[in-house]
């Protein structure tokens, strides 16, 4: 645009050095139709912008990833003028969550439509904005440009996938069995730690019989080896630095796996309490399936934009938290900083696990790597590598396929 007013304003000076030197009937009437033509072109520009018609049509707003997501978009010319210079602008967000989804410049003939439609899996977990962000009309000397703003912008909901149990094959997690191993469990099966009442879903095994004969009522026996009814989840929301998709796929397998694995544990009757860090630390506690709702729902559209260091929150915890706790540490990625936060908060005695995708890649990555193979597991430490160690499905293979 800006070279096509330069342009103009030569043709229009050319003109005037015409008539100056040559003033008659032809040199003048030049002048006057190069003067009078950006008139006519905003006049025509002003009968375009009012008269084209466009039409978006979106088969949902809400989504799980994977999901197949259908997107319509017409465009309309109702006059009888030809419309050289049309530009559609497609919202940033929608265009990463669609790779065909990309600005569009079009030429329209005289009552013409276009249309576009776009019906791929959703691969990523998020808020998005689809569509149309701004409609940009030029008349035909490319002088001005009006831009149209349409009344909604398009916003769909993505959430995580809720994996199923076959998927989730860790190895001190017996799902089958609803039961989480535990370090003390290695101390022995026939200790009793603690008597307490009979809960909904116990197993009959754990039933102590002659203290129930004595107080007249179901009374459970904790042993060393009985399942834990509480554990700590703390997620690392630290901003990833990177290319936006990687950090997208492994933001959203760090949130499936925490999910589906609450999931589990909430419906058998495991309390999480799930710490994480936003303008200041926060601490939630969920105690069964109705609080799996509002936890889902917390984390479908949780950031990971923190600015705060994950080693601060460690130590915070471990500061705040004295009593030995088994705790799950959830984070898309691993460095040196957090190793030391994970010994030591194991050296105070909390049993902990850790639930990673990548190894930062920074200057000491072989080392954290060899010390999430060999040093964490020898310390006590379980490690479960989010990409390596499940049998997670992949959206984009499954959609290839």
């Amino acid at each position: 645009m800006k070279r096509n007013r330069i342009g103009y304003g030569i043709l229009l000076f050319l003109s005037l050095v015409y008539i100056y030197f040559d003033g008659g009937f032809f040199p003048y009437t030049l002048f006057y139709i190069v003067l009078m033509l950006p008139i006519i072109s905003f006049i025509y520009l002003v009968i375009v912008y009012n008269a084209f018609r466009y039409g978006e049509k979106i088969n949902k707003r809400e989504y799980q990833k994977g999901e197949v997501l259908d997107y319509t978009m017409t465009i309309h010319n109702g006059t009888p003028l030809h419309i050289l210079y049309f530009t559609v602008y497609m919202h940033m967000e929608g265009q990463m969550l669609i790779k065909d989804m990309r600005n569009e410049q079009l030429t329209l003939k005289p009552f013409s439509q276009q249309a576009f439609h776009f019906n791929v899996p959703i691969l990523y977990r998020g808020k998005y904005k689809i569509g149309i962000s701004k409609i940009e009309v030029r008349d035909f000397l490319n002088l001005f440009c009006l831009r149209y703003l349409p009344e909604e912008t398009k916003l769909i909901r993505v959430y995580p996938r809720i994996l199923p149990l076959e998927e989730l094959e860790i190895p001190y997690i017996r799902l089958s069995d609803n039961e989480y191993l535990s370090q003390r469990k290695n101390i022995g099966h026939t200790e009793i730690r603690d008597i307490r009442e009979y809960i909904f879903g116990d197993s009959l095994k754990k039933i102590h019989w002659k203290l129930s004969s004595k107080f007249h009522k179901w009374m459970i026996k904790e042993t060393n080896a009985s399942s834990e009814k509480e554990f700590w989840v703390m997620l690392n929301l630290e901003e990833i630095v990177g290319e936006a998709e990687e950090v997208l796929k492994i933001e959203d397998r760090t949130i499936e796996v925490l999910v589906s694995l609450a999931r589990v544990f909430l419906s058998t009757g495991i309390a999480l309490k799930l710490c994480f860090f936003r303008s200041d630390q926060v601490t939630l506690e969920f105690s069964n399936m109705n609080g799996f709702e509002q936890l889902y729902e917390l984390l479908s559209f949780m950031p990971f934009d923190q600015k705060v260091s994950f080693e601060e929150m460690m130590r915070t915890f471990i500061d705040s938290i004295p009593e030995k706790q088994s705790v799950m540490v959830f984070t898309p990625v691993v460095d040196e900083n957090h190793l030391d936060g994970l010994q030591k908060m194991h050296a105070n005695g909390h049993d902990v696990s850790l639930f990673y995708c990548e190894v930062f890649d920074g200057d000491m990555k072989h080392e954290v790597e060899k010390a999430l193979e060999e040093e964490m597991p020898e310390l006590g430490i379980r490690v479960i590598h989010l990409f390596k160690n499940l049998k997670v499905g992949d959206v984009n293979k499954q959609t290839a396929g």
